[in-house]
């Protein structure tokens, strides 16, 4: 039963409130059980995408020599991607977006490795309250994993958390924890067969 869930911490302010939502998951998952690792995107150096349309030429998913060359096997080898980052001006901070636009070889046809049916999560934090605001963050995370064809577990969304270790005082530490433990459950009852009703009741 030893899945693998591979966490990118997408902040560049380090222990920050996604960072702490990250451990918060990262905590729940462990308890049951499952094998997780954790990648600091800002401390990669990992370029954006340069639109060369070389995708595979070398055998490898991209053309750039760069630290992505560490991370694609993490994210091969995952069974699970959750996705911890702050709102940054209305979208993802440009550590980690560079990683998700580099994503894009493993969504061509032409994909010499295939990354589709992994789950996937996102731990936000955002020091606005005004829900709106993060909206279209949110839809490209959902956008995103449809075009992986990933399915996605859950999503916290931690508003109103703005200096280092707000998020402390709020429930959504213990949100980020029950996602975690969520998966493991989805899992488990996948394997030990549990009745629809069952399963429809727990996850909903």
């Amino acid at each position: 039963m030893g899945k693998n869930i591979l966490i990118l911490e997408g902040s560049p302010r380090s222990n920050g409130n996604s960072d702490m939502l990250a451990e918060a998951f990262a905590t729940g998952a462990r308890a049951k059980g499952y094998d997780v690792s954790v990648i600091k995107v800002p401390g990669y150096k990992v370029n954006g995408c340069f639109a060369c349309g070389m995708c595979w030429s070398m055998g490898t998913p991209c053309v750039q020599s760069d630290d992505m060359e560490k991370i694609f096997p993490e994210i091969e080898q995952a069974d699970m991607i959750v996705f911890a980052s702050p709102l940054y001006f209305f979208s993802w901070p440009t550590q980690i977006k560079s990683v998700i636009d580099r994503l894009y070889p493993y969504a061509l046809e032409k994909s010499e490795r295939s990354v589709a049916g992994k789950e996937c999560a996102l731990l936000l934090s955002a020091a606005t309250d005004v829900q709106e605001e993060a909206k279209g963050m949110l839809e490209s995370y959902r956008i995103l994993a449809e075009y992986m064809h990933w399915h996605s577990v859950g999503e916290v969304a931690a508003y109103g958390v703005d200096k280092k270790g707000d998020v402390r005082n709020t429930a959504y530490l213990e949100q980020a924890q029950e996602v975690g433990s969520r998966y493991i459950f989805r899992r488990i009852r996948e394997e030990v067969f549990l009745p629809d009703l069952f399963l429809l009741s727990f996850y909903q």
